[in-house]
């Protein structure tokens, strides 16, 4: 059986879920309060049961906002870099030095929404930790997909490679979202880190680049807007 993929989410933000031999293995969850359609949606397709993993991206609100309402209900475990553990605990976003928007226009919009928190999460035996991409559990299950170590956007960032179709969901390691620029993200933690994840998803080279906001797009878009981060000097925000 190929892996079958499935959208479930909102124009925000993508629910992507795959079924797999191993069971159903979901990409991310998304904003505080959104568990009830996520759950509701799921269960058209498949059982609750069947939810085996729960794949993070990285521990933002709109990727971890319901992760703590979910894991009360399903009985998956979660597939997280380490790096987001203490975000996940403190139900907060990481904001490290030098991190900031790619755009005036990403700075407005984190101006107007404010509030970046999400209820608070600690896995305790229910993390499934890769500390490096020598960790791909997924080989071990004997899928053909591929973990790939995408930090920029944030430390933790982790993202999926379909490996006999070539699709690739990425997370926020490249975004298509109106108030992106040139698919870029629109908050980067590491500028040069963020291009080599850039330059790490084109050498996979992907059929498909799945991002989880918007819609998915060619990877010869990455190629075009690279040059865009050449200098960039981020906007940082106001204490």
């Amino acid at each position: 059986m190929g892996i079958q993929i499935h959208n479930i989410g909102s124009y925000a933000i993508k629910n992507y879920i795959l079924k797999t031999e191993a069971g159903w293995i979901a990409i991310d969850t998304g904003y505080p309060g959104g568990e009830c359609t996520f759950l509701h949606r799921f269960q058209k397709l498949a059982p609750l049961s069947d939810l085996k993993y729960i794949f993070l991206t990285h521990a933002h609100d709109d990727h971890a906002g319901f992760l703590a309402a979910l894991l009360q209900t399903v009985p998956a475990q979660v597939i997280l870099h380490p790096a987001g553990t203490a975000a996940l605990e403190a139900g907060k976003s990481n904001n490290p030095p030098h991190a900031g928007h790619s755009s005036r226009t990403a700075s407005m919009f984190s101006h107007f929404k404010k509030d970046f928190s999400f209820p608070p999460v600690t896995l305790v035996d229910r993390a499934i930790f890769v500390s490096d991409e020598n960790d791909q559990i997924f080989h071990v299950m004997g899928l053909p997909i591929r973990i790939l170590f995408l930090s920029g956007h944030t430390a933790d960032s982790i993202g999926l490679l379909v490996e006999d179709t070539g699709e690739l969901f990425c997370g926020d390691a490249a975004m298509n979202e109106v108030i992106s620029v040139a698919r870029h993200t629109i908050w980067i933690e590491d500028v040069p880190v963020f291009v080599r994840s850039w330059d790490k998803m084109l050498a996979v080279s992907p059929v498909k680049i799945y991002p989880s906001h918007r819609t998915p797009f060619p990877p010869a878009n990455l190629l075009k807007y690279r040059h865009y981060m050449d200098g960039r000097t981020l906007i940082r925000v106001k204490s």
